[in-house]
């Protein structure tokens, strides 16, 4: 988890908790539902005292925003605030502590004010793939070279978004070897990130449509052969890396250093 600034929301725990309700509340839960949810599924975190801290002031932030909030969430909120909230985290940093404290203000102002009405919550967009752990395939990319994937693990998040664990194979050619050539390709070896970045890169990829309108792309997929396990085989060390297919050839060039 990331913290990047002193707002409620400067964070990558806060930002799931917000958007795990409103998916909730998207697809019809109750705002008790939702709620009652989102405490079993982050039962072992709420045993963190700074974690705890993070999950309710964004939880009752983004509830009051939404025109749903909880009496028990707001109570919980409040009591955190009462008592300085997280606001320890930032004593390093005299402006960033009171920007802290000034945005616990002004949250328990927003809980202790009227709410908005409910707002409509639309249907969240859940990414989905047809791939399997274990298949082949076969990538042609927009310049006329085609490249291969093996699919290593299908991942599923909290939000219900399910996208592929890839690994590249070393070939970017217009070329296409025979099937028992493929299965001896290594996995491309990512230099440039691996040369710059400041974490270990595993050389695998989580691939993921952005949006409604960049679906995986089955015009340039092709199966070349159906998966044989149902469960990743190989072990990863390192972070994975998230490309969106909208962007996927223009990563290809890079990982393959081509212009």
């Amino acid at each position: 988890m990331g913290t990047w600034g002193t707002s409620i929301f400067s964070d990558d725990f806060a930002l799931d908790i917000r958007g795990e309700f409103r998916g909730k509340i998207g697809y019809g839960k109750s705002p008790a539902d939702a709620t009652t949810e989102l405490i079993a599924a982050y039962e072992e975190e709420l045993t963190n005292p700074d974690e705890a801290c993070i999950f309710w002031l964004a939880l009752a932030a983004a509830q009051w925003k939404m025109g749903r909030l909880q009496d028990n969430v707001k109570q919980k909120a409040l009591e955190i605030i009462e008592i300085g909230g997280d606001s320890e985290r930032w004593n390093e940093n005299l402006k960033n502590y009171q920007k802290r404290k000034a945005e616990l203000i002004k949250l328990k102002e927003q809980l202790l004010s009227e709410q908005s009405v409910p707002k409509t919550i639309a249907k969240p967009f859940i990414r989905e793939t047809k791939m399997e752990a274990g298949d082949l395939l076969i990538y042609h990319c927009s310049d006329g070279n085609i490249i291969f994937l093996r699919v290593l693990d299908i991942k599923q998040d909290h939000c219900g978004d399910r996208y592929p664990q890839l690994e590249i194979l070393d070939h970017f050619s217009s070329i296409l070897p025979e099937v028992k050539s493929i299965k001896k390709l290594d996995r491309k070896i990512n230099e440039v990130d691996g040369a710059r970045a400041t974490f270990k890169p595993s050389n695998t990829y989580y691939v993921a449509p952005y949006s409604k309108r960049d679906n995986e792309p089955w015009d340039k997929l092709k199966l070349l052969e159906k998966a044989t396990v149902t469960k990743k085989t190989t072990v990863d060390e390192g972070t994975i890396s998230l490309f969106w297919w909208k962007d996927f050839d223009n990563r290809l060039k890079e990982l393959f250093n081509k212009e």
